[in-house]
């Protein structure tokens, strides 16, 4: 991810790039984070550094919330337990949910995966198995899109059952 001028999309080309842009996301936050994927790469999202991120920025801003849906905990618990345990203790702020089968809207843009902080900073992964994407630091018209369509994916899930099982 190379230095960018202000209002300029960055390219993502894999996990160095995505972790970069990621934190630079969480550094900036202020109040919301949104996320959708169909997928979690451990490399991403049980990464020590971007979950220390969260939990700083929890215990220094405690109204944070930060809304994430993702697949079915059964398809990722045991590669990200980093992420269960941060889920576990910050359960007031990190809410996980899992789209209910059949009600999410026929998108395409559902097959990739996306992180809005603070309605206005989109992270968006094309590709999500290669991370591969892009990173709008300003806002643009794609982001209020993208968050309105989070919004309806957010309330069409449901807590992930087997996460309740865990405690979580």
């Amino acid at each position: 991810m190379a230095d960018h001028a202000p209002g300029s999309m960055i390219l993502l080309n894999g996990l160095d790039d995505s972790r970069k842009a990621g934190l630079a996301m969480l550094d900036g936050m202020r109040r919301t984070l949104c996320l959708y994927t169909p997928l979690l790469r451990p490399e991403f999202y049980d990464d020590p550094d971007i979950l220390t991120a969260i939990r700083t920025r929890v215990v220094s801003q405690p109204k944070l919330r930060l809304q994430l849906v993702l697949p079915p905990a059964r398809e990722w618990r045991s590669a990200c337990p980093g992420l269960l345990r941060l889920a576990d203790r910050l359960t007031s702020a990190l809410m996980l949910r899992t789209p209910i089968p059949g009600e999410l809207p026929d998108r395409p843009e559902l097959g990739q995966a996306f992180i809005i902080v603070d309605e206005r900073v989109l992270l968006r992964f094309i590709d999500p198995r290669r991370m591969l994407g892009e990173y709008q630091p300003e806002p643009v018209d794609r982001t209020k899109e993208l968050l309105d369509l989070f919004r309806e994916i957010w309330n069409r899930s449901q807590p992930d059952p087997d996460l309740g099982r865990l405690g979580i």
